[in-house]
């Protein structure tokens, strides 16, 4: 696990603010900005539980309306070979100052940057919601902030971490063979 200082938001906070209970939810600017949030040591909060890592989650679409979707096969080894609909990861103190929104917005653009080899301009990024589930491990410590991405497939240049990438009609995914977070990600794009 990589040592950085991630985006943090402690439990209490989330709580206050939103209905964690829910699992996944819709959200806007604002409500985003408005959270207290501090930097902390990642292998620290990892097994803490007292906070939640802010995670940006991006559904990537085409022109087509087709969603990305891929086979893990990157570092994190709690999610290594499972298929996900979302490209994004850790925001940390070398993505930026200021509110909140703004942060996450550098983090998800610097992933996308690594993993796909795409610079995304803001026009290009719609917040969704956020997604939250204590079912698995990495649900006990991190948050989704889920977005939607437009992009054209031809620009796309994917990392070592993105395995078998595919575009699909988004009715014929089988979010049974998806991590948690890929389907949570999908109902939220779909309120």
């Amino acid at each position: 696990m990589k040592s950085e200082n991630v985006v943090c938001v402690p439990i209490s906070v989330m709580k206050k603010t939103f209905d964690l209970e829910a699992q996944y939810w819709r959200t806007n600017k604002e409500e985003i900005e408005r959270l207290f949030f501090e930097y902390r040591e990642r292998t620290f909060v990892e097994k803490d539980f007292n906070c939640k890592q802010l995670i940006p989650y991006a559904i990537v679409q085409n022109g087509e309306g087709k969603i990305l979707v891929y086979q893990r096969c990157g570092s994190e080894k709690r999610l290594s070979n499972m298929y996900s609909v979302g490209i994004g990861g850790h925001v940390n103190d070398c993505d930026g100052v200021g509110d909140l929104y703004h942060i996450l917005l550098n983090g998800l653009k610097r992933e996308f940057k690594e993993e796909v080899g795409v610079s995304l301009t803001d026009g290009q990024i719609k917040l969704l919601g956020m997604i939250n589930e204590e079912q698995t491990e990495v649900g006990h410590c991190h948050t989704g902030v889920v977005f939607h991405v437009t992009l054209d497939e031809q620009q796309l240049k994917f990392d070592a971490e993105i395995g078998n990438p595919q575009w699909v009609d988004p009715n014929k995914i089988d979010l049974s063979k998806f991590e948690l977070w890929s389907s949570l990600a999908i109902k939220v794009k779909q309120h």
